[in-house]
């Protein structure tokens, strides 16, 4: 039998990870007496998870791990999962694990972090579920509930910057093969923006949430920059704030000029927003489409520009 990876694609083609899906399902086994029988291949987070704390530590010492619990919260400083406290504990001892134990250190330095550790310093295994419940949220279009799921993993992740992380490199690096960091941070910033529309609380948390992000990564690439400070700019004409929201506005434009994104977000205060100004919408689509490169954004300040036409002929 082929063993699956946790983390990797579930066989039956449910488009989920393994240890998401499947890996609670009986396999068949043939034994030597020929009677078909079934076991459960891998060892589950479920069934450590049923052990007390102390019968944890009792059966990794007797696996040749001997534990203490000030350096296992030192590892939890220094690594960024539960697996790789794991790698550490297999590269530093003699480790007694065979067949469907052999998962069991792994498990054990999950649950055992979940378990010790201060509640702001969260593993990959953590997070990982935390985006996971998100995305569950998400299938039944409650982006508020993914927005809270998300916030939490964005505080986790604040306790692993340092100053010398200017962008997401690094992290990426970190935390590859169960998430991008790139990737989850623009999630959500969306998010917060759908749930927004839900409840203005939500509008508030995606200006803090994205002046963060722009704090402690200045030198991310521009446009994910571009992207974060427009969302600003966008929640504050959102909350009817329009003097921050112009004022967001053209430091934008000022700073990205070649970027055609940012004079559209104010168009579209202007047009679309409650601040309603024709003349002052047209003109700022115009220097977005005089900058617009991409045929489909140079399609979207056409077609703006064509419905604000028929309004001004109303007018």
């Amino acid at each position: 039998m082929v063993k699956i990876g946790r983390n990797e694609l579930c066989h039956c083609g449910s488009g989920k990870k393994y240890k998401k899906c499947c890996i609670d399902k009986e396999e068949p086994l043939q034994v030597k007496d020929n009677v078909p029988r079934t076991i459960n291949f891998f060892l589950t987070y479920e069934e450590v998870n049923e052990l007390s704390t102390n019968e944890i530590i009792h059966k990794i010492g007797t696996m040749g791990i001997p534990f203490d619990q000030t350096v296992f919260l030192d590892q939890m400083k220094e690594f960024y999962s539960a697996e790789q406290i794991s790698e550490n504990w297999f590269k530093k001892y003699d480790i007694i694990a065979k067949g469907r134990w052999e998962d069991f250190p792994w498990l054990a330095a999950w649950i055992l972090w979940e378990r010790l550790a201060p509640t702001d310093i969260l593993s990959l295994e953590q997070m990982d579920d935390l985006i996971e419940a998100g995305y569950d949220n998400l299938n039944e279009n409650d982006s508020i509930g993914a927005s809270d799921q998300w916030l939490k993993v964005w505080e986790a992740l604040k306790y692993r910057f340092k100053p010398s992380f200017k962008n997401l490199d690094y992290l990426d690096k970190q935390y590859s093969g169960s998430f991008f960091i790139s990737n989850f941070c623009q999630d959500l910033e969306m998010e917060l923006h759908n749930a927004g529309l839900k409840d203005p609380i939500y509008l508030e948390k995606r200006i803090h949430y994205c002046r963060e992000f722009c704090d402690y990564f200045p030198e991310e690439s521009e446009l994910v920059i571009h992207n974060m400070k427009r969302a600003i700019a966008e929640s504050y004409a959102m909350l009817r704030d329009y003097e921050k929201a112009k004022l967001e506005f053209s430091v934008l434009v000022e700073e990205f000029p070649d970027n055609p994104w940012g004079y559209i977000g104010w168009g579209d205060m202007f047009f679309l927003g409650h601040e309603k100004d024709y003349y002052k919408a047209k003109d700022l689509y115009m220097k977005g489409l005089a900058v617009a490169k991409d045929k489909d954004v140079i399609g979207a300040v056409q077609e703006r520009l064509e419905d604000l036409a028929s309004e001004l002929e109303v007018d």
